[in-house]
């Protein structure tokens, strides 16, 4: 069995590549800092995809699909996001544009690309050891016993 074909690990490199491409984002925020009229850029959150047969009740199969909790009875508690949780506490928040505008038009803000880029490398750096953590468990189960 070739260990490429494992959906977990897969969705590990899929997250690892990710934040690699954020990170790559963020260096070219920082580089042009300074460079009249720039728009920061950064990438769509990300989500892992379920497909196949174990994709369970409520998800669907096609590209950019994500798992969604079901109600398989009345008196179940239904699922809630964030938003259900913010409306419930009267509160909402917005999108607003970056704080700092320049008065070459500018936006990037470098604590902004600070927080990415921790955020980025903090995510990174977990999903690296999930990541080798289930490859040494792999490795264990598929040594002989006693050795």
């Amino acid at each position: 069995m070739d260990i490429s074909s494992i959906p977990l690990l897969g969705m590990l490199r899929g997250r690892m590549t990710y934040f690699t491409e954020r990170q790559r984002l963020v260096a070219e925020n920082v580089a042009n800092a300074s460079t009249p009229g720039y728009r920061p850029k950064d990438l769509a959150p990300f989500r892992f995809r379920v497909t196949g047969p174990d994709a369970g009740p409520g998800a669907s199969s096609g590209p950019g699909s994500i798992t969604v909790m079901s109600v398989t009875h009345p008196a179940h508690q239904r699922p809630s996001g964030p938003e259900d949780i913010a409306a419930a506490r009267g509160y909402r928040a917005e999108r607003s544009p970056d704080a700092v505008t320049t008065l070459d038009g500018n936006q990037v803000s470098l604590e902004d690309q600070m927080l990415r880029m921790a955020d980025s490398r903090l995510n990174y750096d977990a999903a690296i050891g999930f990541y080798q953590k289930s490859v040494s468990m792999i490795r264990m189960a598929a040594r002989a016993p006693g050795r």
